[in-house]
């Protein structure tokens, strides 16, 4: 079921609805005669309709972008979820999963082509364990 469109009781808000009516209801013909009149090339309006969308949709993945990092900011800002938000119980649980330790179930380190890890890889695989566990806890409480 459709929900009734509403009223416009705007002047400019019905001005601009019989302008784009208008314009939505010209043939090709006479869009092109109208800006040929106006003095404007058809080119040049296309150009600037398709830097108006451009704009439009970067405006838009910049708000979607914006949003995500503030969720992320969020999750990340989630108080700890128990055992494993001490960093010493997950450079442990590191640990163990490198040697394929029994206490590491499910978990597994991918193949590298160097021998071990650097500072840098360590402490973004600390974090991510970090977040596989709040991911977890949210999944426990049905959050997911």
């Amino acid at each position: 079921m459709s929900s009734a469109k509403p009223v416009k009781t705007n002047p400019v808000s019905l001005i601009d609805d019989a302008f784009l009516e208008n314009i939505l209801e010209s043939s090709e013909s006479e869009l092109l005669t109208d800006l040929m009149e106006e003095g404007l090339s058809p080119e040049s309006v296309l150009s600037g309709l398709r830097a108006l969308v451009s704009a439009a949709e970067n405006e838009c993945a910049q708000a979607r972008l914006g949003k995500a990092k503030e969720e992320l900011a969020a999750f990340r800002g989630t108080p700890g979820v128990g055992h494993i938000d001490d960093l010493q119980q997950r450079r442990e649980r590191l640990a163990a999963m490198r040697v394929g330790s029994p206490s590491a179930t499910g978990m597994m380190m991918a193949a590298r082509k160097g021998e071990g890890l650097s500072e840098r890889d360590q402490d973004g695989l600390l974090d991510d364990l970090a977040d596989l566990d709040r991911l977890s806890a949210r999944k426990d409480e049905g959050d997911l």
